[in-house]
């Protein structure tokens, strides 16, 4: 008899003691009760790895699995290599469903698809429930709404590699986004897209400190550009451009113009604006204009509080 579960909800743990709880708890009264839970210790320095034991004795749903630190990314994939499923889902660990997430997530699966995008409301103009693996393509390049992070969302076991998690060690911002990117160039199926919020962040303490620098926006672009095959690049150079300007008003912001003018990264996005013949808005080349900082973070509330007004 196949035991398999539906579904398998990996959370990658470090120093989570306080948090894990209730993590835990909303994924354990979930609506939905045929899943498998894989708490993945990743080399914690408080009480979490014997806070994991515990909960997988209150429930043989839980499974347990301890690491040496290797990283968020690694400790997925170490969920991923023990996980039974048909399906997946990743939690963070300080993160909760609400009660019929799973459930919810579920019902939208079926054997024409091999990826359930969570939170459809953060794709801007997008209403369709199911949407063509080339369109998706380009969204997923831009990183268009919550595209790009790997929670909330649901994926066939069958299409998630250890080549999705091969990043960098010291890729900590940005390696979710990688993973879509492998990930939609590795099936050929539309994506369907739930429009319901069944996911609910908690804390995020290092994005919320992170920094973006010339340097790092220069790393996640090539592993941007091994991700995407070589022969269909260029049909991807549009969207490739709009999210390292993103990046590039970041380190603007954050950093004197000195830091980041000569950079390789700047350098590299000038050629392909030019090459792809892509015109920046007027305001976008005034702020990378302005030769102080002061006056970029100036000019860039100013035009936030003109476009609250506006709304």
């Amino acid at each position: 008899m196949d035991m398999r579960p539906l579904i398998s909800v990996v959370v990658p743990v470090y120093n989570a003691e306080a948090v894990l709880p209730v993590c835990v708890g909303s994924i354990l009264c979930q609506t939905l009760t045929d899943f498998e839970l894989l708490l993945v210790d990743d080399g914690s320095s408080d009480g979490s790895g014997k806070l994991c034991e515990q909960l997988a004795q209150t429930d043989k749903r839980v499974r347990c699995i301890h690491q040496p630190n290797r990283g968020q990314a690694a400790a997925r994939l170490a969920g991923v290599m023990e996980s039974r499923g048909e399906w997946l889902t990743f939690v963070d660990d300080d993160d909760t469903l609400i009660p019929t997430a799973l459930q919810e997530l579920a019902s939208c699966t079926n054997n024409d698809i091999d990826i359930v995008l969570g939170n459809g409301r953060s794709l801007v103009g997008e209403s369709r429930d199911m949407i063509p693996i080339e369109d998706f393509r380009h969204l997923t390049v831009k990183g268009e709404g919550s595209i790009g992070l790997i929670w909330g969302s649901m994926y066939r076991r069958s299409c998630i590699t250890p080549y999705l998690f091969d990043v960098p060690s010291d890729i900590r911002t940005g390696e979710d986004y990688i993973f879509w990117l492998r990930l939609v160039f590795q099936s050929e199926k539309p994506v369907r897209v739930l429009y319901n919020n069944v996911y609910r962040k908690g804390r995020d303490s290092f994005s919320s400190t992170f920094k973006w620098t010339a340097e790092y926006a220069g790393k996640i672009h090539s592993l941007r550009k091994a991700s995407i095959p070589e022969q269909v690049r260029r049909n991807y150079m549009e969207e490739m451009v709009a999210d390292r300007v993103d990046n590039l008003f970041s380190v603007a912001i954050d950093f004197p113009k000195s830091s980041w003018i000569h950079s390789d990264f700047y350098r590299e996005l000038q050629t392909d604006i030019q090459a792809a013949h892509i015109q920046l808005p007027f305001k976008r080349r005034v702020f990378l204009w302005l030769p102080a900082r002061w006056l970029r973070v100036a000019y860039s509330k100013f035009s936030n509080l003109l476009a609250l007004l506006r709304r």
